[in-house]
């Protein structure tokens, strides 16, 4: 572990969304954050493929999330559109993702157990249907697809909501002394890092400890830079916060 020296400061790196909802979770533990938007959240530029898979669900044996706000947009355009969707189970990647289904009224068909898109893809029942309507951002993984597919799935990937890096420079005064980068997603560790001056991601990524909520963002932590990566045994917001706080106790 990082000596308290070093971790003087910890920054959350997520959307507007999602750090003002983790450093609510840091202070209740009296951890104090700072936080840097790396992501924002658009709407589809047209609405039309979305509408129309909506509109078809019917069709498809399994609707497919990766995220809450999948959830949450699907749940926004079905109202718009005046939709009653029934017929095609749901399936989730993560506890979170589920709880916003379950919040729609939707039954949850199925999770795996390992809290990865991957493990979606290599687990979703065949017996109950192969056609899959998958709702998710425009930048998702192809690979859940391929996988899909490789067993026999028929895939219709449709971009619910657009992920876009935050616009300008970080002010690297913000930044001065971190000894900890909080990061959900790989989109957010690209954008943070395309958000900083080359030498002064390179220096913090000497410096600072990356906690990374699952394999896939750890990856890109290192690829980025990050010398030292930590990352929760089950891949949730509640164990990455948990997983801070021992790091912090610890250090």
């Amino acid at each position: 572990m990082r000596s308290q020296e070093l971790i003087q400061k910890v920054i959350v790196a997520r959307s507007r969304e999602g750090n003002s909802e983790f450093q609510r979770r840091l202070a209740e533990l009296g951890i104090p954050s700072v936080g840097v938007e790396t992501i924002r959240f658009e709407e589809p530029e047209d609405w039309f493929l979305v509408d129309e898979a909506i509109n078809g669900v019917e069709a498809f044996d399994w609707v497919l999330f990766t995220s809450p706000r999948g959830v949450a947009a699907f749940g926004s355009r079905v109202r718009r559109l005046g939709k009653d969707v029934a017929g095609p189970r749901m399936a989730a990647v993560g506890a979170s993702t589920a709880a916003a289904l379950e919040g729609l009224g939707f039954k949850v068909e199925f999770v795996p157990r390992d809290y990865l898109t991957a493990a979606l893809g290599e687990g979703l029942p065949s017996e109950q249907g192969r056609k899959v309507l998958l709702l998710r951002a425009d930048i998702g993984e192809k690979e859940l697809v391929l996988s899909l597919r490789r067993r026999g799935f028929e895939v219709k990937d449709v971009a619910v909501y657009r992920t876009r890096k935050a616009p300008g420079r970080v002010d690297v005064e913000l930044l001065k002394d971190a000894g900890l980068v909080i990061y959900a997603s790989p989109s957010e560790v690209k954008a943070f890092r395309d958000r900083l001056a080359p030498g002064d991601f390179k220096r913090i990524s000497r410096q600072a400890t990356a906690a990374c909520i699952g394999p896939v963002t750890a990856g890109a932590a290192r690829s980025a830079g990050f010398r030292t990566v930590v990352v929760p045994e089950v891949h949730t917001v509640d164990a990455l916060v948990e997983t801070v706080r021992e790091l912090l106790n610890h250090a």
